[in-house]
């Protein structure tokens, strides 16, 4: 009911690659299809960039994932981080009104930030993104890789910030601790966002991830560096 909201701008995943081998789309340019061969002879992993492809197949995949995932309600949705929405819409002349529909901005935070950013750390190490991911190394603790991180998600959320004052947008802010204390009041507050009220809210697909070794890879980086611990703001 809330549109099949996943990554569709982001060119890296599984789900990307499945979607072009059956859908044809978005084509590869000229010089997309001479790099990729060459990573294939050289027996590299494929690597693509958005340069890759030419506007108009960009474009009609654009069109042909809305149209495949849209729901019987009319809503299609989209997940996205604002690197992606910056490098493969906003770069590209255009924007969340190229659907020409209505718009609802979801924006979700996290209020401890530490274990936000020590997540990704985990999760590039790893390669397990979600629980139904199997991880392909066991993640080290790395404090410079954590700092880095922080420092990611802050350049993100003052884009998003710069982004929706430019725009005058006033979005649904959620945060990770709440979906995680209370899911179903907070995805009712969502689909209630979108004008989509929902009688049954479904077991969620996917498991929390955060464990234990979270925890400590927490503390022994806010012992190190202190001066992060305002960030850590549910401790």
């Amino acid at each position: 009911m809330a549109g099949m909201p996943m990554e569709y701008l982001n060119i890296h995943t599984k789900n990307f690659t499945n979607f072009c081998n059956e859908n044809n789309l978005p084509k590869l340019n000229m010089h997309g299809m001479l790099i990729g061969a060459i990573r294939k002879i050289s027996r590299r992993n494929a690597w693509r960039n958005i340069e890759y492809f030419s506007n108009a197949s960009w474009h009609a995949y654009l069109n042909r994932a809305a149209e495949l995932n849209t729901t019987p309600n009319g809503v299609f949705g989209i997940k996205m981080h604002y690197n992606q929405y910056d490098e493969h819409m906003l770069q590209r002349g255009i924007d969340a009104n190229y659907w020409n529909v209505p718009i609802k901005w979801v924006r979700i935070t996290r209020d401890n930030e530490v274990r936000q950013a020590i997540s990704l750390v985990r999760a590039e190490q790893s390669n397990q993104w979600n629980s139904n991911m199997s991880a392909v190394r066991e993640p080290v603790y790395d404090e410079q890789a954590i700092v880095k991180a922080l420092e990611t998600i802050s350049v993100a959320n003052k884009n998003w910030d710069a982004y929706f004052t430019k725009h005058s947008i006033t979005p649904l802010f959620v945060t990770y601790e709440q979906l995680t204390r209370d899911m179903d009041s907070t995805v009712r507050r969502i689909m209630s966002h979108i004008n989509t009220p929902i009688e049954t809210v479904p077991e969620p697909q996917t498991k929390r991830q955060s464990d234990g070794a979270s925890a400590q890879w927490e503390k022994q980086f806010l012992n190190s560096r202190p001066e992060f611990a305002s960030r850590a703001a549910t401790i």
